[in-house]
């Protein structure tokens, strides 16, 4: 790839498992990218297809990294992480393509606010182009009872792109399917909670970047677009079963303890509800996903609270900062019972984007330190 010392060297960095179909597209649409300094890694998770033979033979560019077995997604990526040489990385699904400048706007933003430690770009569906995408959409937040949602989709609602969140704003978190971090923030952090296995790693590390005084924000100027349930399909109860039992996982490693005895009971008992809704309906395999989530927190107990000891030692800020980005409503209530299924239709998001909505940050590239234009509520 191109080098030039006036940019500096960013890392993408993409996991695959038996994912051949996908590889051509993405890795010449990284071909056209336009920013001068890269390195591309793929991170194999000891396929049985032919991926590395394609990847090697076709995109020689492409650094290959070969795990002896399926580390799955946290702890494949790590490796990635780990060998990556970029002041900045991007952790890129396999089943994506990128838009050819999609690199510049992240990095303006990154050297404009050296606070930022990880930055989303608007994420679309690769199947429906104009359609905000089901994992990512433009950045995640949580609710006050830690439902994770996103500014472009709520539960099984995603919106059709307009423009309407085109807006850089600070993000609660943001999707692994396409990633950009700051190293020197990872070095101070650690990387992803490997015993998260798959589903809500990312959520994890952006609470544990925000604990430690870093931000997290989106920058839609940059544009990608992701394959709808390419790894995982949303219907699934392995789905099902990983949002669950990593949602309560997040919960206690994360909140301050005062505000999890209030959170956690109530969980509880909306995961209950949700149960029966399953087994009612005759969802058996959704149901016995939940059941299964649960007993493996609670058998998994001292692996939690031994991650939540050493997160909570990298805390250098209080939770009433960390949680300005949590939206303060229900959106189970929200959603299911008033139908908001549109962020822009939330009943407290005024107020909330004017907290959350006052970033500084240049999303235009001129040369290292340049600035075009200044995006700021």
């Amino acid at each position: 790839m191109y080098q030039n010392n006036e940019y500096p060297l960013v890392s993408i960095v993409t996991l695959n498992f038996n994912g051949i179909k996908f590889l051509p597209d993405l890795f010449h649409s990284l071909r056209k990218v336009t920013y001068p300094n890269l390195e591309i890694i793929m991170v194999d998770n000891f396929s049985d297809d032919e991926s590395v033979k394609y990847v090697s033979r076709h995109f020689p560019e492409v650094k290959i990294v070969r795990n002896p077995e399926n580390y799955m997604y946290a702890r494949g990526n790590n490796v990635g992480l780990k060998v990556a040489r970029g002041k900045y990385v991007c952790l890129l699904n396999n089943d994506t393509e990128v838009d050819p400048g999609f690199i510049e706007p992240v990095i303006a933003a990154f050297e404009s606010n050296p606070q930022i430690a990880a930055i989303q770009p608007k994420i679309l569906g690769l199947q429906q182009r104009d359609q905000l995408e089901y994992a990512g959409a433009c950045g995640g937040f949580i609710d006050w009872l830690g439902y994770p949602f996103l500014r472009g989709r709520i539960f099984f609602t995603t919106e059709k792109d307009e423009g309407q969140y085109d807006q850089p704003l600070g993000l609660f978190w943001a999707s692994g399917a396409c990633l950009f971090l700051r190293k020197a923030a990872l070095d101070e952090v650690g990387l992803l909670d490997e015993d998260f296995v798959i589903h809500m790693e990312e959520i994890d590390l952006c609470w544990r970047l925000r604990l430690a005084g870093w931000d997290v924000v989106s920058v839609p100027q940059s544009r990608v677009w992701h394959f709808v349930g390419g790894t995982l399909d949303r219907a699934n109860p392995r789905k099902t079963y990983w949002n669950f039992r990593n949602n309560i996982f997040l919960l206690i490693k994360n909140l301050s303890k005062r505000r999890l005895m209030l959170r956690l009971p109530i969980r509880v008992l909306l995961d209950s509800t949700a149960f029966m809704s399953e087994f009612v309906k005759g969802h058996w395999r959704n149901a016995w996903a939940i059941v299964r989530a649960y007993y493996w927190v609670f058998r998994h107990m001292h692996i939690i609270l031994r991650n939540r000891m050493r997160t909570q030692r990298l805390r250098k800020v209080d939770d009433s900062v960390v949680l300005q980005r949590m939206y303060p409503g229900s959106i189970v209530f929200e959603y299911f019972l008033l139908k908001r299924k549109r962020f822009r239709d939330l009943l407290f998001i005024r107020k909330f984007l004017h907290r959350v909505g006052n970033v500084n940050v240049q999303v235009h590239w001129r040369k290292k330190t340049g600035v075009e234009k200044v995006y700021e509520e």
